[in-house]
């Protein structure tokens, strides 16, 4: 039986990198075969800039507001038997103007519109701030991914937003990482205080800083990543997706 399995990178504070890993997790997810959804959440419309689909007629508000859209596509491999895919629902400039929706639209829309037919995973880019957006994007997520750099700042807001999702009662796969990661940076052991403070929910590797990512999404093939950060980066997605098929 087909099972989407919907995908949140999040956390109370903006800067930690979340577009930054859900891009490469689309990315790869669409390299190995799958039919990706993003739904760009943000106000900052960062995930559907990077996708070059700012600024379109049907967006993530009208789809939150319970309109039914269609999704763009942006990448579509017709050699390859299914058509892997990815299709984005962009964000709009005024997404905050939905304040007053209920946490569960996200969840009542995806399963009204047929997506979770369609596409294998579903990749939710929220804003950094806990508002209607964030809140509906965690309340319809399996896996909940909280991305914090490797700061003493990130690290205590990471801290936060755990305790502030820990009291949702969320039924979703919960793990933390600590991304941007610079050895020069890590000056206080930010990533062991990481490891002392969530423990079996940290994902136990740092994720380097990654630079130029839009030029990764234009040419993901050609565009070069050091192996070692490429190799974490598989790895991460590696386990954010397997908890979903074991479950």
């Amino acid at each position: 039986m087909h099972k989407c399995s919907i995908i949140a990178t999040t956390n109370g504070k903006g800067g930690t990198g979340k577009t930054t890993l859900n891009t490469f997790t689309a990315e790869t997810l669409f390299a190995r075969g799958y039919k990706v959804l993003l739904i760009d959440l943000d106000h900052n419309c960062c995930l559907s800039e990077m996708y070059g689909h700012e600024l379109q007629e049907e967006t993530s508000k009208d789809f939150l507001s319970g309109k039914m859209v269609k999704p763009y596509n942006v990448k579509i491999n017709l050699d390859v038997m299914n058509e892997p895919r990815i299709d984005i629902i962009p964000s709009d400039l005024d997404m905050n103007m939905l304040a007053n929706i209920m946490d569960t639209q996200l969840k009542i829309q995806l399963k009204k519109s047929g997506f979770l037919e369609q596409y294998d995973f579903i990749i939710l880019d929220p804003p950094g701030t806990w508002n209607a957006q964030t809140r509906n994007a965690v309340f319809a997520a399996d896996t909940i991914l909280i991305s914090g750099t490797c700061s003493n700042l990130d690290l205590r807001a990471t801290k936060n937003y755990f305790s502030q999702l820990s009291n949702c009662c969320l039924d979703a796969n919960v793990f933390v990482v600590c991304n941007k990661y610079k050895k020069e940076l890590n000056p206080d052991g930010i990533f062991e205080a990481y490891k002392t403070e969530f423990q079996d929910y940290l994902i136990d590797f740092p994720i380097p800083d990654i630079k130029s990512f839009k030029k990764f999404v234009a040419d993901p093939i050609g565009y070069k990543i050091h192996p070692t950060v490429k190799t974490r980066l598989e790895k991460l997605v590696d386990i954010i997706t397997q908890e979903e098929e074991n479950a």
